[in-house]
C-alpha cells in the first residue's frame, strides 16, 4: 500500500488495511509471527471502490466491516468468505452460488466521510449460518410479516435473512455528526441499489458549534471533539420517547441524543495566545476507555489527555480543565489513540485501563492509569510502560528517520495485545505491548 491510512481489526483476528492515496483495494491480512515488529501476510482483497480508502469500520464479531472512500460512498462487506469458499460447486467447478462478499453500497452522503463509528453491531444473519438465537429470531420475523414460503425461497436462493446496525459518520470541517440506522433491505430505498442487501436511514443529527475533528462512541454515548479543543459528550435516552424527535421515527431511532457535558484544556477566563497554540489545542483523535465515560483526547501539538467522565453524565455541566492527565508524548502529530486490553500489573496483578498512541515520528506508545502507591495523592497516574520505534533496521546509521506511524488498531486479550500499525510507506507491523518496565509521564 503507498501509505496505510485506515487499519480495523475483525474478530477472528484477521485485520483489514487500507490507503487514502490512490489505492483503491481494501487488503485483509494476518500475522506471520508473534514477534515484535512482526511481518503479515496478505490473505484476500476486497475490491469495489473506484477511488482511495479514507475510514474503515469493524461492524460485528461476525465479520462485517464498513469502509468509506473518496467516491463518497459507504460500503458494507462480509469478510468470512475471504477463507474457506463454503458454497456449493456444480460438477464442472463453477460455484453454484457466489458467496455476497459486498453486502451493500450506500450513496446517500452528498460530502466525504472521513471516520466512521460503529454504535450497534445490531443482527446480521444468513440461511448458511450456524443455528443460534438471531438465526430463531430472525426466521421467526421473517415467518411473521413475509410467510413460511419467503423463509423457505430466501433459504433456497442463500438470501440475506437480517441485517442491522448502527453508524455514525463524520465529513472534514463539519460541524455535525450524522447517525445511521441500517436495516436489511426491503427494495424501497431509493439511495441503494436493487443489488444491496442492506439499506441506511438517517436518524440523528449532533449538531456542534465548531468544526469537529474527531469522533468516539459506543451505543448509548459518543464525544466530539472540536478545533479549538473542546470536547462534548453525548448520551442517548435509555428509554424511547412516545413522540418522535426532531420528525424523526419512534422506538430506538427516536431516543433523543443530549449534551451531557463540555470539556476544555484551558481554565476558565484564560485565552488562546497565537495561531500556532490555537492550531496546537485542535482535537486529532478520540478514544473512550470505558463505558462510564473516561476517555482520551490527542491534539495536533502531541499532547494527550486522559479526561474523568465518570461524573458527567447525567447532567450538561461545563468542566474547565478537569483532564486527570496531560502529557506531551510527541512533538509531532498524533495519528491514533486506541484502547488496548486492561493490562496487568506484574506486580501486584491488578488490572489497569490502558491505550496506544501512534504519531508521525514514527512512535506507538502503550499507556496505562497505574494506582499510585499507598500514602501518595489519591487518583491513578500514567505511566508510558512499552514504547516501539518504527526506525529501519541495520547498521545503526542515526540519518535512518522512522517511518512515519499513520494508524493504528488494537485486538488481542488481556494476556496477549496486539497492536497493528501501518505507516507512510505501506509498512505493516504487529507489537507487542507487553510490560516491561514503567515510566511516569
Amino acid at each position: 500500500l503507498p501509505g496505510v491510512t485506515s487499519i480495523a481489526v475483525l474478530s477472528d483476528g484477521y485485520f483489514l488495511a487500507a490507503s487514502l492515496s490512490g489505492e483503491r483495494t481494501i487488503k485483509m491480512y494476518r500475522a506471520t509471527d508473534g514477534n515484535e515488529g512482526g511481518g503479515v501476510e496478505l490473505v484476500r482483497e476486497f475490491k469495489g471502490h473506484r477511488s482511495g480508502i479514507t475510514a474503515l469500520a469493524t461492524l460485528d464479531c461476525k465479520g462485517r466491516f464498513l469502509s468509506a472512500g473518496m467516491d463518497k460512498t459507504v460500503r458494507l462487506w462480509d469478510s468470512r468468505f475471504n477463507i474457506e469458499e463454503d458454497y456449493e460447486e456444480k460438477e464442472d467447478g463453477v460455484p453454484q452460488h457466489e458467496p455476497m462478499i459486498l453486502l451493500a453500497t450506500f450513496t446517500c452522503f452528498e460530502r466525504l466521510i472521513y471516520s466512521i463509528q460503529t454504535l450497534t453491531e445490531g443482527s446480521y444473519v444468513r440461511p448458511t449460518d450456524d443455528i443460534d438465537m438471531a438465526m430463531v429470531a430472525a426466521m421467526a420475523k421473517k415467518t411473521a410479516f413475509e410467510g413460511a414460503a419467503a423463509v423457505q425461497q430466501a433459504a433456497i436462493q442463500r438470501e440475506i435473512i437480517e441485517c442491522s446496525g448502527s453508524f455514525a459518520t463524520l465529513s472534514r470541517n463539519d460541524k455535525k455528526i450524522n447517525m445511521w440506522d441500517m436495516s436489511v433491505a426491503d427494495g424501497g430505498d431509493e439511495n441503494s441499489s436493487d443489488e444491496n442487501a442492506a439499506q441506511i436511514k438517517l436518524v440523528h443529527r449532533l449538531e456542534h458549534e465548531t468544526s469537529i475533528g474527531a469522533m468516539a462512541g459506543r451505543k448509548n454515548l459518543v464525544i466530539a471533539g472540536d478545533i479549538m479543543g473542546v470536547v462534548i459528550m453525548w448520551k442517548r435516552a435509555r428509554r424511547a420517547s412516545f413522540a418522535s424527535w426532531g420528525g424523526i421515527g419512534r422506538g430506538d431511532a427516536g431516543r433523543k441524543w443530549t449534551k451531557t457535558h463540555r470539556f476544555a484544556p484551558w481554565k476558565a477566563g484564560s485565552s488562546l495566545r497565537s495561531p500556532e497554540e490555537h492550531a496546537g489545542q485542535s482535537v486529532a483523535r478520540l478514544c473512550l476507555l470505558n463505558g462510564t465515560g473516561t476517555f482520551v483526547s490527542a491534539s495536533k501539538n502531541g499532547t494527550v489527555r486522559v479526561w474523568d467522565g465518570v461524573d458527567a453524565i447525567e447532567e450538561y455541566e461545563v468542566h474547565r480543565g478537569r483532564h486527570a492527565h496531560s502529557v506531551r508524548v510527541t512533538s509531532e502529530s498524533v495519528t491514533g489513540v486506541r484502547q488496548l486490553p486492561h493490562v496487568r500489573d506484574p506486580n501486584t496483578g491488578e488490572e489497569c485501563l490502558a491505550f496506544s498512541v501512534g504519531s508521525t515520528d514514527g512512535h506507538v506508545m502503550s499507556m496505562a492509569l497505574y494506582p499510585r502507591s499507598p500514602g501518595e495523592k489519591k487518583g491513578d497516574q500514567l505511566v508510558m510502560f512499552h514504547v516501539y520505534d518504527n526506525s529501519p533496521e541495520g547498521d545503526g546509521d542515526d540519518s535512518n528517520e522512522a517511518a512515519a506511524v499513520e494508524s493504528i488498531a488494537v485486538s488481542g486479550t488481556v494476556s496477549d495485545p496486539v497492536v497493528v500499525a501501518g505507516d507512510c510507506d505501506g509498512g505493516i507491523k504487529t507489537l507487542n505491548p507487553t510490560w516491561n518496565s514503567i515510566a511516569i509521564c
